[in-house]
């Protein structure tokens, strides 16, 4: 900092607080299909409520049980990423609201304002059974025709309440116009007065300029409404699945959406309603260039979406965009329309229809009915994903999500597997749950999967995977039956329940805390020599213990090799380091590459060590930033070294009681 060269008292602010950052070593990432929900994007989820909201219940014909692994996760933990795959198959759900036009009359100028008047109307809705009526009394006066029609106008202002029957609409010429707030071909609009005269329009002058009948002006008139053929509004479902479609559930509930248009006045209300409730209400017009328009305020962007659900598109019959609403909605449209059989028709007073429609034309984007000689019936492309778009299993890898634990509950394929896996490996940023297929068979068949034979063609091997067997028998809530469940999904929710109650680096297994509650049943009991046999082959085993229930009996790593990274706890320890020291090393990237530097960072680390010896993370550790470990050809590459050594603490695994027999004149020492 440059100091004033004249006399001065300056306060220099230097923070040497740097702590060690509390990492959640409890993020699950779990992939999987769903019938609705965001697609290819790692989704927050915080509650099981907030899963069956964004993504809908489990369904037995979705492939795979994400949707189940994540609500029993959801159990021990408070923040998973949920990953929605679908094909390229997945459509979205819509619902096509048709528009119309009001039936509107322009005042005619051929009215003696001397006179006094009632203008009485009447607006039939035969769709909706709906009649008002009502008078309104124009006084006599001696000024001119536009004193009259402004009295006129006031009375049928728009503005005055936001349900007015009978809407006034004056244009820029100064025709004055009244129209119906209902629009489409089941309204009616009847005006009579004793000297007031109407001429029924339909567009830019009287139906006459179209070729329709010719109404002469009249005291007494009716007129009926039009609907458009040529253009409709369409509400669009935000994502694709069938999950969206309207339809009635066995306990007369209702899933899906529907949208309700209520017609008000200028501005109508459009109501989405979701799994028979409403959700949303928006108040808005098909104005062109409105912060109130439909398509403005429901539009297709992640970023401005009022809407959880639909975004609107007014579209022509080709499918192609229609843009030619006006800016105020009794002008008429800047676009031709098809119109009751009028073809190429401009006209005023355009607005939706008011009715319900339901959604219907969702695809979830995944085969339902699996077939076993098709290598992507389950939609393997769509799980595996890309990892230059950042889709299915690459949406998990994102440094910023903080990820440490992920599985694909319920999908056992090779490629799906090792893909997962070798996204763990790269990015380093958690350990995958796997297990073989359902009904693999026996023993000996769950250690030729991991060995890559029989049902699988390559062996796992790697520190970054772990591996449970076999299934176990679960209620599930929503189909109303037990279920067999990969049993991956519980070696997650005992990972993080451990967490919960101990540390990560505390193995998920035994009968502290890899009990399990829930499931009822498993696919097989193992025995003694079962356990050794899947134990020696790196597969972890859930036992059913006749007095102790379901228990997970192992924390192995898929690794062969023997080092300490071959267990679970070991594994995910490293995992927690890893992520600490890339927060803390930070704030020192860009300083001085001196000895100042080395010694800070020394300082910063220790006390990380000592937590870590404190929480019985490890047994012995050592930092190390100084000239042996940065040497000149280091520092001239502009690296800067700091070397962290660690005796990870070990669990025991085996506990072996050695009793001694002594004879009787043995003397035997405490």
């Amino acid at each position: 900092m440059a100091l004033p060269t004249s006399p001065s008292v300056v306060v220099l602010e230097n923070d040497v607080s740097i702590y060690t950052p509390n990492v959640n070593s409890s993020v699950v990432g779990i992939v999987g299909f769903a019938n609705k929900g965001p697609t290819n994007k790692a989704t927050l989820i915080t509650s099981q409520e907030n899963l069956i909201r964004k993504f809908g219940k489990p369904n037995s014909v979705i492939p795979g049980q994400g949707l189940e692994g994540a609500l029993e996760i959801l159990e021990a933990t408070n923040q998973i990423y949920f990953v929605r795959a679908a094909d390229v198959g997945a459509t979205n759900a819509s619902a096509s609201i048709p528009l119309g036009v009001s039936p509107a009359f322009q005042v005619s100028s051929n009215w003696d304002p001397s006179l006094a008047s009632s203008v009485f109307y009447e607006i039939y809705d035969n769709s909706q059974n709906f009649y008002v009526s009502g008078i309104t009394e124009i006084p006599a006066s001696s000024t001119t025709f536009n004193t009259k029609k402004k009295v006129l106008f006031n009375t049928f202002n728009p503005e005055i309440t936001d349900d007015q029957p009978v809407v006034a609409y004056e244009d820029s010429t100064g025709n004055l116009y009244l129209a119906s707030k209902f629009a489409g071909s089941s309204t009616t609009l009847q005006l009579s007065a004793a000297d007031v005269r109407f001429v029924p329009v339909l567009g830019n002058g009287s139906l006459s300029s179209i070729g329709a009948p010719n109404h002469d002006q009249a005291k007494n008139v009716t007129h009926t409404g039009y609907q458009l053929s040529s253009v409709d509004l369409r509400a669009i479902a935000r994502y694709p699945g069938t999950g969206y479609d309207l339809s009635a559930l066995r306990d007369g509930s209702t899933q899906g959406i529907s949208v309700e248009i209520d017609n008000l006045s200028v501005k109508d209300r459009l109501v989405v309603n979701a799994d028979g409730a409403q959700a949303e209400s928006f108040k808005g017009e098909l104005a062109a260039v409105s912060a109130d328009s439909f398509e403005y305020m429901l539009q297709n962007d992640d970023l401005n979406a009022k809407s959880d659900y639909i975004y609107v598109n007014a579209l022509k019959s080709d499918g192609t965009d229609y843009e030619g609403f006006p800016d105020t909605w009794g002008d008429v449209l800047g676009t031709a329309v098809d119109v009751n059989g009028y073809v190429g028709v401009q006209p005023r007073f355009v607005k939706p229809i008011e009715g319900t429609f339901s959604f219907a034309g969702g695809d979830s984007g995944y085969t339902a009915q699996p077939d076993a000689e098709d290598p992507d019936a389950a939609g393997k492309t769509a799980i595996i994903g890309s990892a230059a778009s950042k889709t299915g299993i690459y949406a998990l890898d994102d440094d910023s999500l903080n990820i440490s634990l992920a599985l694909i509950p319920g999908i056992t394929d090779d490629d799906i597997q090792n893909a997962l896996v070798t996204l763990a490996e790269s990015s380093k940023n958690f350990l995958a749950l796997v297990s073989p297929p359902y009904a693999v068979g026996e023993v000996q068949d769950a250690f030729d999967w991991i060995n890559g034979k029989g049902t699988r063609t390559a062996a796992l091997n790697s520190s970054y995977a772990a591996a449970y067997w076999p299934w176990v028998q679960v209620f599930n809530y929503y189909a109303g039956a037990e279920e067999w469940y990969d049993p991956a999904i519980f070696a997650a929710r005992q990972c993080v329940y451990t967490d919960g109650v101990s540390d990560p680096w505390f193995a998920p297994a035994g009968f502290n805390r890899g009990r399990l509650t829930k499931p009822s049943d498993t696919e097989m009991v193992l025995n003694q020599g079962d356990r050794d046999a899947l134990y020696s082959n790196a597969i972890n085993p859930v036992t059913k213990d006749p007095t102790a229930g379901i228990v997970i009996f192992g924390q192995k790593t898929t690794q062969r090799k023997p080092s300490a990274l071959d267990r679970v706890n070991v594994r995910r320890l490293m995992i927690y380091i890893r992520k600490t020291l890339l927060q803390l090393g930070k704030p020192y990237q860009f300083e001085p590459n001196d000895q100042f530097t080395w010694e800070l960072i020394e300082e910063n680390i220790k006390p990380f060590i000592s937590d870590l010896l404190a929480r019985r993370a490890i047994v012995a550790g050592a930092v190390k930033c100084d000239a042996t470990t940065n040497t000149p050809l280091r520092v001239d590459r502009n690296e800067l070294w700091c070397s962290v050594t660690i005796k990870p603490t070990k669990a025991a695994e085996t506990v072996v009681f050695e009793v001694n027999l002594t004879s009787q004149s043995a003397t035997i020492n405490g």
